[in-house]
């Protein structure tokens, strides 16, 4: 049976809760590290259809999510910059027309999961908005 996306915004509440918390242990031992959110509004897509172009894409460490008719992507590791690239990457391989980046990145925009997500929702708001 073909990895499913996972599609529950608690699930990624919880995801991102348990990242920050492997983040702060390892920086106590001197690693720093930060990781990205990106989000993509696709109305009607066909979770196949994502997967079989998106997945191959990213590494086994990220995680994508298809929450209220948008693709949202945690990417471990990655900064801001990083993560524009692979939605730039995202919207190419599946055909969609360049649309302004919804990117959040742990710390900057938020140190804890509520943030992130808040943080996230306020920027597609920022760009629907225009």
């Amino acid at each position: 049976m073909a990895d499913r996306i996972l599609g529950y915004k608690e699930l990624l509440k919880t995801l991102l809760e348990y990242h920050i918390h492997f983040i702060k242990r390892l920086s106590r031992e001197g690693y720093e590290q930060t990781f990205s959110v990106l989000l993509i509004p696709l109305a009607d897509a066909d979770e196949g259809r994502i997967r079989e172009l998106v997945k191959p894409l990213l590494r086994e460490s990220d995680r994508l999510f298809y929450i209220e008719g948008n693709l949202i992507a945690m990417l471990p590791g990655t900064d801001w910059n990083g993560a524009q690239k692979v939605h730039r990457t995202i919207l190419e391989a599946l055909g969609e027309p360049p649309v302004e980046d919804c990117v959040v990145e742990y710390p900057t925009d938020g140190k804890d999961a509520f943030k992130l997500i808040s943080s996230l929702y306020a920027r597609l708001e920022e760009i629907k908005s225009g």
